[in-house]
C-alpha cells in the first residue's frame, strides 16, 4: 500500500472532517503557524452546516453586552442541565460552556451577523431562561459563509493541505499504542497519511444504518442527515478501544415519515408543532387509542411522549373535513399534500374508520371509541382526559386518512468519550495517545443529554475544533 511518510508528507495536524468542528480548527492551527492535513469525505466542505439550523448559544458574549443581558457560564451549565434533566457530559459541558461565548465573539469577528430579534431565550425547543440563543439568517450555511473565506485563504496559503473525497479508513498506530496516522480511501486509492496529532471531526453516524443498528439498537432509524455521517471516527476509535456510549439518551425529533420505506435514510419533517400551525388532527399508538395532548406548547412532552412508543410510531388521524380545511402537514403545497393519501404507503386513505384501522393494523374497535371520545370533546369543548385545548372540527366526514409517523433524528446520540483536554479514552479510562476528538462524533448526547438544549450541537462543536486549533 502507498504510504505518505516523508518530511513533506508528515503534518503536525491531520484532520479528518472539514465541518463544523473541522473547519474552525483547521484555520485557528493555520494562523498558529501549523501544518494542517485535512481529510473530507464528502466533495466540498461544510459538512452538517448544509443540513443544521445553525442555532448556536453562549453565555457572557458581546453581542448580549451590548443589548444588556447579564450572562455567566455558571449560569449557562445551570439552565443546560436544567432542560436536560442533569443528563449533560459534566465535564464536556464545563468545557464547552467556559470558551463559548469566545467562540461566538470570533465567528462575529469574522464576519457572522445574528438574525435580526436574536439573542432569544427560546425557539424551537425548550427556553432558556436568559436571552443566549442565536442563529444566522441562512441558518448553517451562515456559519459556513462566515467560516469559508479564512479556510480558502489558508488552503491557499499551502498551510492547510485539504483533501476532497478522502474517506478514513483505519487510524494508524506505533508499536507503543500511540496513534501516528490514518489510513484513507481516495480517488487514486488506499494511501496512508501521518501526523503528530490525529483529531477526529468526522461527524456522527445516522445515516450508516448497519452502525446503527449496532450502537442504537432499540430505535428505528429513520434519518434526515448528511449523507457522509457515516461513523468512520466511531468505527475506527473503537477498533483502538476507544469508549461509545449515549444510546440511553436518545431523544427523537417530533416527527416525520420515511419518502421511501426501504430507505431508513428518507426522513422528511411534519409540521407538527401548535406554535406554527394548529393541530386539527388526532395521534394514536399501535392500539387505536390516544396518548398524548396533541397541542401541547412543550416540544419536549411532544418528544417524549413519542419516545414511549412502540418503535417511536405514531398515526396522525383525521377526516376529509379537516384535510380540506386545515393547513398541510408536510412542507409542500395543499395541492401535493393532499395527493399524498391513498398513493404513498405512509398516507392512508380509507372510506370508513373500520377500514382505516385494517390499513393500520390497530384494534377497529379501539380507533372507533377513541374517535366517538374526541368528537364528544368536541362538542363540550372539553377534552377530559389529556386536556386538548383545539377542539375546532370532528371527525366525521368519509373519506377518512391517517399518516404513519413515528420519531425522526437529525443527530446521532451515541459518541466518543473525551477529557477535559479532548483526547479520546479508552476503555481503560486512560488517554489514547495523540488522539483527539471533537463535534458530533462525541456523541449528541455528550453535549446536551437526553434533551434538545438550545445551540448545544453547533456551538459546541465549533468551539471544540477552535480549541484544538488553538492548543494542539
Amino acid at each position: 500500500m502507498p504510504t505518505q511518510r516523508s518530511s513533506s508528507n508528515h503534518w503536525d495536524i491531520v484532520i479528518i472532517g472539514a465541518g463544523s468542528a473541522g473547519l474552525p480548527l483547521a484555520i485557528r492551527a493555520a494562523e498558529r503557524g501549523q501544518r494542517v492535513l485535512q481529510l473530507e469525505a464528502d466533495y466540498r466542505i461544510g459538512g452538517t452546516l448544509h443540513w443544521s439550523s445553525g442555532q448556536i448559544s453562549a453565555a457572557g458574549t458581546r453581542l448580549q453586552k451590548s443589548k444588556g443581558i447579564e450572562d455567566s457560564p455558571d449560569e449557562h451549565f445551570r439552565d443546560a442541565q436544567r432542560i436536560a434533566h442533569g443528563t449533560i457530559d459534566p465535564v464536556v459541558l464545563r468545557l464547552f460552556v467556559d470558551h463559548a461565548a469566545n467562540t461566538i465573539d470570533w465567528l462575529m469577528d469574522q464576519g457572522f451577523e445574528p438574525a435580526p430579534g436574536t439573542p432569544v431565550a427560546g425557539e424551537a425547543h425548550e427556553a432558556y431562561s436568559t436571552r443566549r440563543y442565536l442563529w444566522g439568517a441562512k441558518a448553517g450555511i451562515s456559519i459556513l459563509e462566515t467560516l469559508r473565506p479564512a479556510h480558502d485563504k489558508w488552503v491557499r496559503a499551502g498551510r492547510i493541505d485539504l483533501r476532497l473525497q478522502h474517506r478514513m479508513r483505519k487510524l494508524i498506530v506505533d508499536r507503543n499504542g500511540a496513534v501516528k496516522g490514518v489510513r484513507a480511501e481516495t480517488p487514486n486509492g488506499e494511501f496512508e497519511f501521518f501526523g503528530n496529532n490525529i483529531v477526529l471531526a468526522s461527524g456522527g453516524y445516522a445515516a450508516n444504518p448497519e452502525l446503527w443498528s449496532q450502537l442504537t439498537p432499540k430505535i428505528p432509524l429513520c434519518s434526515y442527515v448528511n449523507p457522509y455521517s457515516r461513523g468512520d471516527g466511531l468505527v475506527a476509535a473503537r477498533a483502538l478501544g476507544a469508549t461509545v456510549d449515549g444510546a440511553d439518551k436518545f431523544l427523537c425529533t417530533f416527527a416525520g415519515v420515511l419518502e421511501d420505506a426501504n430507505d431508513p435514510r428518507s426522513g422528511a419533517f411534519l409540521a407538527l408543532s401548535p406554535g406554527s400551525r394548529k393541530i386539527w388532527e388526532i395521534f394514536v399508538d399501535h392500539n387505536g387509542r390516544r396518548f398524548m395532548q396533541e397541542d401541547h406548547p412543550s416540544i419536549d412532552y411532544r418528544e417524549r411522549s413519542l419516545l414511549k412508543q412502540r418503535g417511536t410510531a405514531m398515526n396522525i388521524v383525521l377526516d376529509e373535513r379537516i384535510l380540506q380545511n386545515a393547513a398541510p402537514i408536510t412542507l409542500e403545497s395543499a395541492e401535493i399534500y393532499r395527493r399524498r393519501f391513498g398513493r404513498h404507503p405512509a398516507f392512508i386513505k380509507a372510506r370508513s374508520i373500520a377500514e382505516l384501522a385494517k390499513k393500520l393494523g390497530v384494534p377497529g374497535a379501539n380507533l372507533q371509541r377513541t374517535i366517538k371520545e374526541y368528537n364528544q370533546a368536541v362538542d363540550r369543548q372539553q377534552d377530559q382526559r389529556f386536556d386538548r385545548q383545539f377542539l375546532l372540527r370532528r371527525i366525521e366526514s368519509a373519506p377518512f386518512y391517517a399518516i404513519k409517523a413515528q420519531g425522526i433524528t437529525v443527530l446521532s446520540p451515541c459518541g466518543i468519550k473525551v477529557d477535559r483536554q479532548l483526547r479520546v479514552l479508552g476503555a481503560n479510562g486512560r488517554p489514547i495517545r495523540n488522539l483527539y476528538a471533537a463535534g458530533e462524533v462525541l456523541g449528541f448526547t455528550r453535549t446536551s443529554g437526553n434533551a434538545f438544549v438550545g445551540g448545544l450541537s453547533l456551538t459546541p462543536a465549533l468551539t471544540f475544533g477552535k480549541l484544538l486549533g488553538e492548543r494542539l
